[in-house]
């Protein structure tokens, strides 16, 4: 059984208390759900992105639930109050685990490849090429979109073109590249209690954000009263 890392996903107003027994889905859900079950194979993007994603309700997988057009997960899980989504995830969790055997072993040999690669490769590289693709990361969000992002730029800088071309041909690319970045920027925190010379290089570029935020925000309270003290027309 392969499982994913503990999905974050902030509770809202949408939910509503459930009959003892009863299914916490609506119907166009477990429709949904029963097309999956019945056709798994056609569903693999979704079924694996659930398993290899660190926060598969913020992929960029989309689902086309009941009659409507494709949308996010995140997306479908707000508009069919998926709140919160663990129920949901952990069915197409047991339909991938019990459906997709061979596809999972191949994903999961393609993420560890990555990660055993991703460290030798940074372990081999000199601090000129090092340097500034942990900063980048260093300096890059924990948002799951961001992550993606950060994997997908730096992936031809950290792996060889057949990994790379692997990771792009998977059906699960996005959790990939996802995971890339969750890496890659851990990988900077961990060097930034290493090498002084590389916490120096982040802490300076963090004060210069930070200074390009307050000149904006300078300018943006000028424009605001600049545009207060303009005679109103007649």
């Amino acid at each position: 059984m392969y499982f994913s890392e503990t999905l974050r996903y902030p509770s809202g107003s949408l939910s509503f208390a459930s009959a003892p027994g009863a299914s916490p889905f609506s119907p166009e859900v477990r429709d949904f759900l029963s097309h999956v079950r019945a056709r798994p194979q056609d569903f693999k993007e979704l079924l694996l992105t659930v398993i290899f994603h660190p926060e598969p309700m913020s992929s960029a997988t989309k689902v086309t639930i009941g009659k409507g057009q494709p949308m996010l997960l995140l997306d479908a899980g707000v508009i069919h109050n998926l709140d919160p989504p663990g129920a949901f995830l952990d069915k197409l969790r047991r339909i991938a685990n019990n459906n997709l055997k061979k596809e999972i072993e191949a994903e999961l040999k393609l993420r560890n490849d990555i990660y055993a690669t991703a460290g030798e490769v940074a372990m081999r590289m000199s601090p000129r090429s090092l340097h500034p693709l942990l900063l980048d990361a260093s300096m890059t969000g924990p948002f799951p979109i961001l992550l993606s992002e950060l994997g997908r730029r730096s992936v031809e800088k950290i792996l060889p073109p057949p990994l790379v071309e692997r990771l792009r041909r998977s059906v699960a690319s996005d959790a990939h590249f996802t995971n890339l970045g969750k890496f890659l920027r851990r990988y900077g925190e961990v060097l930034q209690g290493k090498d002084p010379a590389f916490k120096a290089l982040v802490e300076q570029e963090r004060a210069k954000q930070r200074q390009q935020e307050l000149e904006q925000e300078k300018r943006r309270e000028q424009e605001k009263e600049r545009t207060q003290r303009r005679p109103r027309r007649r």
